[in-house]
């Protein structure tokens, strides 16, 4: 359902098209936001080892003539909400927290969120910004005061490592990631331990349970049977109340790198001078942003352009070689780095001339070889025809003279 407001009344889309007026006046004559009447943190200082978790509450007292309502922004995520900031003690960093209201009523209520805190938040945190909206579609976004604060003492820190396997990716190979989860203070593994594997989307939407496990010492890999250049992350999974997104104690992520694997097929491998050879092949894996692929022809020792063009997956690319003899092209994908360029195998053209024309031939007459031409087939057909039957004539005539010569001979 849809709501509208109007200068004369508040209309209500019901299921099916149907609009209705709404008993909303007191929506209508609404025109301020929510107000921020206090916010607390819950303790505002905890201490917290290794992988476990310390609850901590986070709480706004909002007030509104219409009412403070749940609702739902374009990324997903939920109001009302705050954002709480580290403010030192460690990497800039942020945390979104989604707030259900818990005590009183929309017009004068308490919104709050318990949020799980892992030792890796180790430092000074501050709720750093508070957004709501009320029945009337007024929004409230407000920093609030700095005094809501939170300190977290983090100890005995978890960390991870993460590389590819094969590095650069070729093509969409098989794709291994692999590293160690540990802790920071002793280097030692952290062994059986449920942790998520993402990919892509999957790893900043969704949130998803643990899909694999460390070994004894901490170690862990994955293995991708169709490699992508898409990032991909792992991490030790916390509780959030944040509905669009996974949480993590901690947890890194990359985009691996990727060496494209290019395909080619020439459409004649010898062809006269000037006439046009298509070359035509795949790019994999398909590139989130395209390539740029460039045709190359091997002159004096050195892969020179012929032609390119912008490419998804698959390429076109012509040229016409004049000058006799073997040319070798190649289709390259552009990179800065030349770890990173694919490279076609090898295709040999032959530009074959002509046979050469007798003397005294051509146009306008003259003795020599004359070109065989469509029309002048019949012709040689019905001359070939002819010499048939006079051989067969000779022959028969011979065998006739051949069987009288004894009846003729001497007595």
């Amino acid at each position: 359902m849809r709501w509208w407001r109007t200068a004369a009344a508040t209309l209500l889309l019901l299921p099916g098209g149907i609009v209705v007026g709404a008993p909303a006046a007191s929506a209508a004559a609404d025109q301020a936001p929510p107000v921020l009447v206090g916010i607390t943190v819950s303790p505002d200082a905890v201490s917290v080892s290794g992988v476990d978790l310390v609850p901590v509450t986070v709480s706004a007292h909002l007030t509104d003539e219409t009412g403070v309502e749940r609702s739902g922004e374009m990324d997903g995520s939920n109001l009302p909400a705050v954002t709480l900031q580290r403010a030192g003690g460690g990497e800039d960093s942020t945390q979104g927290v989604e707030l259900a209201l818990t005590s009183g009523t929309p017009q004068d209520g308490t919104w709050s969120a318990t949020v799980q805190v892992p030792s890796t938040w180790d430092g000074e945190w501050r709720v750093s910004r508070l957004v709501a909206v009320d029945g009337a579609s007024n929004r409230l976004d407000v920093a609030p005061s700095t005094d809501s604060k939170l300190t977290v003492t983090g100890t005995h820190k978890p960390a991870v490592t993460m590389r590819f396997v094969p590095d650069p990716l070729v093509g969409d190979g098989p794709l291994t990631v692999e590293g160690r989860f540990y802790y920071q203070d002793t280097g030692k593994g952290i062994g059986d331990q449920p942790i998520y594997f993402g990919q892509d989307n999957l790893c900043v939407e969704y949130p998803s349970p643990p899909n694999g496990t460390t070994r004894a010492d901490g170690t862990f890999s994955r293995v991708y049977p169709k490699g992508l250049g898409v990032l991909h992350c792992v991490g030790i999974l916390r509780p959030s109340n944040v509905s669009i997104a996974p949480s993590f104690i901690v947890g890194t992520g990359n985009f691996p790198r990727v060496r494209p694997a290019v395909t080619i097929k020439a459409s004649s491998t010898t062809v006269a001078p000037g006439k046009k050879v298509t070359f035509t092949g795949a790019v994999k894996p398909a590139g989130s942003s395209g390539y740029r692929v460039e045709l190359q022809q091997l002159r004096d020792g050195t892969w020179r352009k012929v032609t390119g063009a912008s490419i998804d997956v698959t390429y076109t690319l012509s040229t016409r070689p004049t000058t006799p003899g073997s040319v070798r092209y190649r289709v390259v994908t552009l990179n800065d780095d030349p770890a990173l360029m694919g490279v076609s195998e090898t295709v040999t053209v032959r530009v074959v001339a002509g046979g050469a024309t007798p003397p005294g031939a051509g146009s306008g007459g003259g003795s020599g070889t004359l070109p065989i031409t469509g029309p002048a087939v019949p012709s040689l057909v019905g001359g070939a025809a002819a010499l048939l039957f006079v051989g067969a004539g000779l022959m028969l005539l011979a065998r006739r003279r051949h069987d009288v010569t004894p009846a003729d001979g001497p007595a």
